[in-house]
């Protein structure tokens, strides 16, 4: 049956301050290593949460304005050139000034006389229709989630080479140690 016990001494913590002989330095610095990337990490997840609402509010500001300029307007389809691998569909609408004239965007009913809807701005110039306010939560999430990502992807690259690094060296050491006893075939130094 095993048990659980709470021992501070199996903790990398106890690893870095412990008073066992048998770690080396490298094993110090190695549980150094995996402690300060999890308080980085932990750290991170605020950062990234007002990195998160401050692209949040931004984009929804945008998004709001783009809301508050631009409007819809019913124009009439007045010609349709198929010249190219795209048609260049020609309208009128209706602006404060009287009518205008210009390509818009090709829909689905492309014939002379249909009436299509058409955004313009406040000048009455064609614009794309405004992004919808809600993609601003999508657009924090993402940014918030991409940071978290990065500070992760960071953390990780650092722990697995100092990880590599330190192996290397223990191995090195092993080897040395070894020859040391295999030119003494397995006998102490006396002095």
């Amino acid at each position: 049956m095993d048990t659980f016990t709470l021992d501070p001494r199996c903790w990398r913590i106890g690893r870095i301050f412990g008073r066992n002989p048998l770690l080396r330095r490298s094993d110090r610095v190695e549980a150094l290593v995996a402690v300060f990337a999890l308080i980085v990490s932990l750290a991170s997840i605020p950062v990234a949460g007002v990195i998160g609402a401050v692209v949040y509010s931004a984009r929804e500001s945008g998004y709001l304005a783009q809301a508050h300029e631009r409007h819809p307007v019913m124009g009439t389809i007045t010609d349709v050139q198929a010249d190219g691998s795209s048609p260049t569909v020609l309208a009128n609408w209706p602006v404060a000034a009287g009518m205008r004239s210009g390509p818009v965007p090709p829909g689905t009913a492309a014939k002379v006389g249909t009436r299509v809807r058409i955004w313009v701005d406040a000048d009455g110039n064609t614009v794309a229709p405004p992004t919808p306010p809600w993609r601003a939560m999508f657009d924090g999430i993402g940014s918030a989630m991409v940071t978290l990502l990065l500070v992760v992807i960071g953390v990780s690259s650092l722990v697995s080479a100092v990880r590599s690094r330190l192996g290397r060296a223990r191995e090195e050491q092993w080897e040395l140690a070894l020859r040391c006893l295999q030119d003494d075939e397995g006998r102490k130094h006396q002095s």
